[in-house]
């Protein structure tokens, strides 16, 4: 598990990048088509300094949590899987802190006098994968939230 564990730390970055800057052709491979699809709608409405706060550099990540693992059938009897990774991750973005609700706002001081802002937003990413025998081991991404971002 704890090798699937970075995959998804590392999914979420490139994931989260790719999306706050529309690389929805990117996202094809990777993201559930009807996930998508929500997502291009929302994502292109936003303004640039909350698409901004959708990326989430691999550096700025300082925790992240398995939320709930479930495995189930279908009629046919193929085995899947879905596990819900919690991620919470710092932002420089420029968003009023009444705009994300329950988002703490940090002043991180660079050296001896830059001092900058940062805001600790959370994101929630479901990752579904079926398991079984003789498939391809391929992880979709099946649900995306960011704290207000996208709703």
């Amino acid at each position: 598990f704890l090798r699937h564990t970075f995959f998804f730390f590392k999914a979420f970055a490139h994931v989260s990048k790719l999306l706050s800057q529309c690389k929805f052709d990117l996202l094809e491979e990777l993201v559930a088509k009807e996930v998508l699809h929500l997502l291009k709608e929302k994502v292109t409405s936003l303004s640039d300094n909350h698409k901004d706060a959708l990326a989430a550099d691999i550096d700025e990540i300082v925790y992240t949590s398995t939320g709930d693992i479930s495995i189930y059938y279908d009629e046919k009897g193929r085995k899947f899987v879905n596990i819900l990774m919690c991620f919470w991750y710092l932002t420089s973005a420029n968003i009023p802190s009444e705009a994300v609700t329950g988002a703490s706002v940090f002043q991180v001081k660079l050296g001896d006098q830059n001092v900058e802002t940062k805001q600790l937003l959370s994101a929630s990413y479901e990752f579904h994968r079926e398991f079984t025998q003789g498939v391809m081991p391929d992880w979709t991404i099946s649900r995306i939230e960011h704290s207000k971002l996208l709703e």
